[in-house]
Parts: C-alpha cells; structure tokens; sequence
C-alpha cells in the first residue's frame, strides 16, 4: 500500500470514529492530475467497461464520493442478513448519493469499489475532469471485446450497435446481471505492455458458478439482482453527447416496493422529470474539482460519431430541405464509415506507430545516456590513471628520499667506521710508539744497567787489584 492511500486511510478512519463531515474529510484527498493519459484511462476503465450501461453509470457517479462508498461498505458489512426492499429502506435516509445508495443493492460491485480505494478515487477524478474522454475509452474497450469475441448478446443481456456506438442492456429491465471477467484476456492482446489493467478478483462468496479467475477471456454473470426502476434506472449513458444523463424521480407511497416515505432519489431539479447531464454535487466537496466542457475531439483514433440534438430542440434545428443544384456541384459520396474491426486495427496501427516512435525516443534517450555513461567512466577512468599516476610519482619520489636518507645513513656510517678505522689507526700507531719507546728505554736500561754492572765489577777488580797489590 503506498503512502497516498495510507494518508487516505487515516483520514477516512479519523472521519468515521470523529463524525468529521464528509466535504471536510473529502478535502484531505490529494490532488488529482490535470488529465490521465490514455494509458491510464484504459487500466483504471477495463474492470467496469463491460458493465451494462445503467450500472456503468452509477459507478462512474459513486466513484466521486469515495468515501460515502466505503461508508456504505460499512454499512452493509454490519448489516449481513439485510438484502432486498429491507435494505432499500435502510440506505433510504442515509445522506449518501443516490448513485451510491444504488450499488448497495449490488454489494460485489460495492466491494471492489471499496477495496481498491486508490483505483475507485482515479477513477472518480477522471471522471470529473474528463468526462468525455472516459465515454470514449469505454466505447474503444467495448469495441475490442466484440472484435476478440468476448462481448456478445446472452441471456442476460443485450448488446445493440447503432451508428459505431456499443450498448449494453439487461434482458430484462428488472433485473441486472454484474458481469465477471479477467480485463488482461478479454480484450484480446493488451495494447501497453508496460501498464496492464487493474485486476480485481471477488471474493468466493460473490462469484458465480462457472467463474474462473484464470486466462479465459469468456464473461461470467452472478445471479440476477431485481431492482426498483425508480431508484436504480435513472441514470443512463448518452454516448453520442459523451455525458451521462439523469432524471429526477419522487417515489410516493409505492407500497408494492415496501417504500412509504417520500424519497427523492436523483440529484437534480428538473421540469417534468427529463433527463438532464449529470453534474458533481458540490456538498460532497465537488468544489476542488472542476469538471471541464466536453469539446469536439478526436474519439481516440476514430471518427467521433455525430451528436444529436437535445430532444427540446429536435424540431427547431430541422434544417430546410436542400435546394437542386447542377449535378457537376454535388459533393462526392462521403466514404463509409470504419466498421469496429478496421477501427480497432487503425487503433493498434496508431498504438504501434506511438510505440515506435516512443522506441525510438528510448533508444535516442538510451545511447544519449550510455554516451553518458561511456564519458563518465572515461572521465572516471582518466580521474583513476591521473590518481594513480600522481600516486606512482609520490610513491617513486618516497622511494627516491627514501634511498637517498639510506645512502646518507650509509655515508654517515662509513665516516664512522672510517673515524673508528683511523682512531684505532692512530691508537695501534701510539701504542706502537709507545711500545718502541718502552722497548727502547728498557733498551736504555738495560744498558746503563750492564755498563753499571761492568763498572761495578770493574771498580771490584780494581779494589781487588788494589788489595792485592797491597797485601804484596
């Protein structure tokens, strides 16, 4: 769940517990986009453009009061056993929606509108904002189920073409049938590979018999829900005008529908009940929307059909009859108009040219940013040679300095091993002359000793001599 839908969670479980009125708690929405692409209007419209057209109605008009359909959700999920006219009377003075009070009577319908609130709230903002878009995108999808095979008349329901447009009408008025479909398959082949439709699957208990949430592309149907033509039927689409038109209806006294109260059960004051357009209720805080004018435009790739006039002013615009004019002034025979098969395949052909050149952008987009790339890793890689470039020379320049202090260690080492060899030099020298000089003094000695002894003995002999001759 993203963070717009938690915001919006929180403000719609703070509006429940609060009592905060609804236009106030309908402020706290963000703001929708100024217009869905057609990418967008397709996925969020798969899911309900097979539905028959009174009940499309009601769910494109609930789906701009989002949070009176989860109230009603609420409403209905507290109330298990209530069904039918006894439900009719409860939602009856409930201050939701004529619209929403509808889809009570068709609770799986109310579900999937409940359970994907970020789908339901787009849903409602395209609606009001591009009103005619929307009828068109229904009609384009409609069109590719009948072309894939998928859309076809049934028991159940009616499918009229007139003039291009698609119809889809219950069998029986008073009873409506909420058709079942896998939108991935039904369609035929999914022309936006990137972005597929939204996918809602029911819960067991709202699924018909043979329903089969895999890959087939067939429609399943649940169990007829009857319904009060005065508060349900009064809503339709008017493709041509690409609007939706309501009527005003005053139920008084209808005891056979179990409804006593007087009710009124449409949105807007009419004279003598005729369909009017369909505008936002601005209590429900349709003011932060604004709901634009439905100009002339292409219908997504086919010629838009022609609108008729309002049925006020059918007679009025009866244009004269055509004077005669000379056969070489008529205008050439208008060609025929596109059948659904030739408009779907106009419509793949546009799509494919789109996705071409949309490819083509991508890939222009693609060698731009790997060019990008390849520059910003050249760029990187000359920043990495240059850094490793600049660390080589400081690691070389270390290298150098460090050689250098080794040789000055070394020099410094051999001048004191020098000074050493030549203090000991000079000391073996000393202690030479010092030897020579002891040696030559003992020398000295000695011989001063051997003439001190020849004296001596020489002095004796004398004496001796002496003595001798004196004892002669």
């Amino acid at each position: 769940m993203n963070k717009k839908t938690l915001a919006w969670a929180a403000c719609l479980v703070f509006s429940l517990v609060s009592g905060m009125p609804a236009a106030q708690a309908q402020s706290a929405y963000p703001p929708p986009p100024a217009s869905y692409s057609q990418e967008q209007l397709d996925q969020m419209l798969a899911p309900v453009a097979l539905y028959p057209d009174s009940l499309l109605a009601q769910v494109l008009m609930a789906a701009t009061y989002p949070l009176e359909v989860v109230q009603a959700q609420r409403f209905v999920e507290a109330r298990p056993g209530l069904q039918g006219d006894g439900l009719a009377r409860a939602v009856a003075p409930m201050p939701w929606d004529p619209s929403v009070k509808s889809l009570v009577q068709f609770p799986s319908v109310l579900a999937m509108m409940n359970d994907r609130l970020d789908w339901m709230q787009q849903l409602g903002q395209a609606f009001l904002a591009q009103q005619g878009p929307v009828m068109d995108t229904v009609q384009n999808l409609r069109e590719r189920a009948q072309v894939a095979g998928s859309l076809q008349s049934s028991p159940q329901q009616r499918v009229l073409a007139d003039d291009g447009l698609i119809m889809i009408e219950p069998v029986d008025p008073q009873v409506v049938y909420v058709p079942y479909y896998n939108p991935v398959v039904v369609y035929g082949s999914w022309w936006w590979p990137s972005a597929p439709p939204v996918v809602w699957t029911p819960p067991p208990r709202y699924r018909p018999p043979h329903y089969s949430p895999g890959v087939t592309a067939s429609i399943s149907f649940s169990s007829g829900i009857g319904v009060m033509r005065a508060a349900f039927g009064d809503a339709r689409p008017d493709w041509r005008q690409r609007q939706v038109m309501v009527t005003q209806t005053r139920i008084t006294n209808v005891t056979n529908n179990n409804v006593t109260n007087n009710v009124t059960v449409n949105r807007n004051v009419t004279v003598n009940q005729r369909p009017v357009a369909w505008h936002h209720d601005a209590r429900y805080g349709g003011q932060r929307y604004q709901q634009h004018p439905n100009p002339p435009q292409p219908n997504n790739g086919r010629a838009e059909p022609p609108r008729s006039p309002a049925p006020q002013q059918a007679q009025a615009q009866v244009p004269p009859a055509p004077q005669a004019r000379p056969a070489a002034a008529l205008p050439p025979p208008p060609a025929a108009a596109p059948g659904p098969q030739q408009r779907v395949i106009q419509q793949d052909q546009e799509r494919q040219r789109q996705a071409r050149e949309q490819q083509a952008v991508q890939t222009r987009e693609a060698q731009a940013q790997q060019h990008q790339r390849e520059q910003q890793a050249h760029d990187q890689q000359r920043q990495r040679e240059q850094i490793a470039n600049d660390q080589q020379r400081q690691r070389e320049q270390m290298v150098r300095e460090q050689r250098q202090q080794q040789q000055a260690q070394e020099r410094q080492v051999q001048q004191r091993q020098q000074q050493m060899h030549d203090t000991q030099a000079r000391q073996a020298e000393q202690a030479r002359d010092q030897q020579r000089q002891a040696q030559q003094q003992q020398q000295r000695q000695q011989q001063e000793q051997g003439r001190h002894q020849q004296e001596q003995a020489r002095r004796e002999q004398q004496s001796r001599n002496d003595r001798r001759d004196d004892g002669k």
